[in-house]
């Protein structure tokens, strides 16, 4: 038995439109951790004066940085859990994704272009959307 007759593909429409936005997302992940790497600033030691609140700002510079810190770590973790996830699938399942949610190509032209029949490649990416949403916990 496979492994796949465990999940169930029939799945919300609200939990397929995230699996399908995440996997959209999977190639600008890496982009997306570098730009908030640079973003964060290093706390050098300051020799200004300052006032110790200034106007309406409601958080300092070491809360902005923590915040930041934790979402490179969130993105991180997706990135390693669709790393992982994509890795896990099958060689036409993998194509899929490239093609259909990293490239952007149209269903046909990915099916045509495959050499993969028409019914057998809405199973398949049926079964990538199932396994993405049940590994990234959205069921």
């Amino acid at each position: 038995m496979e492994q796949l007759q465990f999940i169930d593909t029939n799945i919300p429409g609200e939990v397929k439109r995230k699996a399908v936005k995440l996997m959209s997302q999977y190639r600008m992940l890496e982009a997306i951790i570098e730009s908030r790497k640079m973003k964060s600033n290093k706390m050098t030691v300051n020799y200004d004066a300052s006032e110790s609140q200034r106007g309406n700002q409601f958080h300092s510079q070491t809360e902005e940085l923590a915040l930041n810190e934790v979402e490179i770590e969130k993105y991180t973790l997706t990135k390693k859990k669709l790393d992982t996830l994509f890795d896990s699938l099958k060689p036409d399942q993998q194509k899929i994704w490239e093609q259909r949610y990293m490239l952007g190509m149209s269903d046909a032209d990915v099916y045509y272009g495959n050499n993969i029949p028409h019914r057998t490649y809405y199973r398949l990416k049926r079964e990538m959307i199932a396994v993405v949403a049940d590994g990234m916990g959205l069921l």
